[in-house]
Formats: structure tokens, C-alpha cells, sequence
């Protein structure tokens, strides 16, 4: 089987909705439960961004009615499998918590169909809590399995790279921090908060700083990791590793690799980040939008050209 551009967008859009997760998260965690709007918006959007990327992936099939085969078997060393029940259990659970959430803070008083949906779900509010654990658990794999797997193989781009699963898990976090600024610094924020109710999050000019800045080390550490994964593979590998790493540097993928993936994935969020780093007032929020949506795009191309050049040679 020959992948092409769909596997990409199917693992970039499961990559950011379990990196918005894994994220969001640990901060809330970390911060005492300061940030328990952050774990929801990571939820709405990852749900459906993940549920998109399976639908691309099954159109791509051909044989869109015989998709259901990847789900009567659970192959570890397939990452067509793996990734398949991740995404499913990590989706089934989002949409669990979600429908607690909106039990929660759905009126008592109000009759009809919701009503007594939510009645019969209000005493199962605080069971997710433990859902929560869950889905972070299956985040991790979501950012992780691709670049483990394909680590394992005997593909020259691949096989061998030991810093291409941390590549996998730095471009993950990055884009999953990306989505969540769009949704902060843009009045996607004001929707969800009105349509599913606020949870005591600080002022969002104030998770936006806060998230500029997280995601301006990570891309750092990606910048890193991607350079030590380049030159292990030009360096230290096989002839053939060597090859595959000319592609993205000098050969075929090259403008996509310096363009896509450099200056518009790295370099452009990182000169953004910098300046916000700098600046104590909130940042400018079309720089954020900006910023975040080529962070998106070089994730993108990151995979798309990690995927395609490890099947040319």
C-alpha cells in the first residue's frame, strides 16, 4: 500500500487534536485546575478535527464500505490499526465527556428531549474526571505511534531515526497549541464558551501570552530535533538514509521542506513568539491568527514530505 497525501492530513489532524489534549491537560493539571476551559476547547476541536481525518482516510480507501476491516482486529505493529482504535476510543471518549459537560451546565428546569437527556446524565457528571485520565493516556498515543512505528521500519527516512518519534510528539504539541490559539484569539472562544458555558478560565488575552509563549519553546525544541534528526541521517546512518535526507534538503521535496516546513512552520512563529516574549502586554491578535496558522500549514507539510520522501527511495 503507497501512501499518499491523505495518510499525511489523516496524522496531522490526529496529531493536533491529541497534542491540543495532551496540552491542554498537563496545564490544567500543573496549574491546579486553572485552565479547565483550555481541556474543553481541546476536546471540541479535536473531536471533530480527529473524526475528519478518519473520514479523509476512509474516502481514500477505494472501498469505502469495506473500511469497517480495520476494526475487527487490532494489529500492534500496523499503523493503520493502531492509529484507527486510537482515534476511535479517543473520539468516543471526547464525545462522552462532552455530552457530561453539557449535562452540567444544562438548566434543571428546562424540559423537553435535552432536558431529559441531561437529567439521566447529571449524576454521571464526575465520571469525567476519570474519562479525562483516559483520553490523555490515548493523546500521548496519538501524538507518539506514527513516529515510533515508522521508526521501526526498514524505510531509509525512516527506519533507525531515533529523533523522529520526538519529531512526531514536538510537531504534535505545536500544532495542537496552534489550534487552541485560533480558537482563543478568535471569536470561535465566545461561541463555545455561550454554547457549552464558562468554567472560571482566566481572561483569554491572558491564555493567549500564555500559549504564545509555551509554543515558541516547543518549536525551538522542534527546530532542534528536526536539525539532529537531519543531520543523524546524513551523518551517521546508512547510504541510503543519507539519500533520503537529500531529498528534503537539495533534491525533489526541498522547496517544500525550506519553505513549508522552515520559513513558514518554524521560522515565521518562532520571529512572532519572540516579539510576544518581549512584549508585556497581550499580543496582537491577527499576529497570533497569523502565527498559528502557519505553524498549522508546516505541521502539515512536515508530515506530507516525511511520508512522501520515505517511499521514493
Amino acid at each position: 500500500m503507497t501512501w499518499e497525501w491523505p495518510v499525511a492530513i489523516d496524522i496531522w489532524l490526529a496529531g493536533l487534536a491529541g497534542g491540543a489534549y495532551f496540552t491542554a491537560f498537563l496545564a490544567d493539571r500543573f496549574s491546579g485546575g486553572r485552565h479547565k476551559e483550555w481541556v474543553r476547547f481541546a476536546v471540541y476541536l479535536g473531536v471533530p478535527a480527529a473524526l475528519l481525518g478518519a473520514l479523509i482516510l476512509v474516502m481514500d480507501l477505494g472501498q469505502q464500505l469495506w473500511a469497517w476491516h480495520l476494526f475487527t482486529r487490532f494489529r500492534l505493529v500496523s499503523p493503520m490499526s493502531m492509529g484507527s482504535w486510537t482515534l476511535l476510543v479517543w473520539s468516543t471518549i471526547g464525545v462522552a465527556m462532552i455530552a457530561l459537560w453539557f449535562a452540567e451546565v444544562f438548566p434543571a428546569e428546562e424540559k423537553g428531549p435535552f432536558g431529559a437527556i441531561a437529567s439521566v446524565l447529571r449524576p454521571l457528571v464526575p465520571v469525567a474526571d476519570i474519562l479525562s485520565w483516559v483520553a490523555f493516556v490515548l493523546a500521548a498515543l496519538l501524538i507518539a505511534y506514527t513516529g515510533v512505528l515508522l521508526s521501526a521500519t526498514n524505510q531509509a527516512l525512516w527506519g533507525g531515526a531515533l529523533l523522529l518519534p520526538a519529531l512526531f510528539v514536538a510537531s504534535a504539541i505545536s500544532t495542537g497549541i496552534a489550534a487552541l490559539l485560533i480558537v482563543m484569539s478568535t471569536g470561535i472562544g465566545p461561541f463555545l464558551r455561550d454554547l457549552f458555558g464558562e468554567v472560571g478560565e482566566a481572561p483569554a488575552a491572558e491564555a493567549v501570552v500564555k500559549l504564545v509563549k509555551a509554543n515558541t519553546v516547543v518549536i525551538v525544541i522542534e527546530s532542534v530535533i528536526l536539525t539532529g534528526y537531519l543531520f543523524w541521517l546524513s551523518a551517521f546512518s546508512t547510504p541510503d538514509a543519507a539519500l533520503a535526507a537529500g531529498l528534503l534538503l537539495s533534491g525533489s521535496l526541498s522547496p517544500f521542506f525550506w519553505v513549508g516546513v522552515v520559513f513558514t512552520g518554524l521560522l515565521i512563529p518562532l520571529g512572532s513568539g519572540f516579539i510576544a516574549l518581549r512584549k508585556p502586554k497581550p499580543a496582537i491578535p491577527l499576529t497570533v491568527l497569523l502565527s498559528a496558522l502557519c505553524v498549522l500549514f508546516g505541521g502539515l507539510i512536515l508530515r506530507a514530505v516525511l511520508i512522501l520522501g520515505g517511499q521514493m527511495l
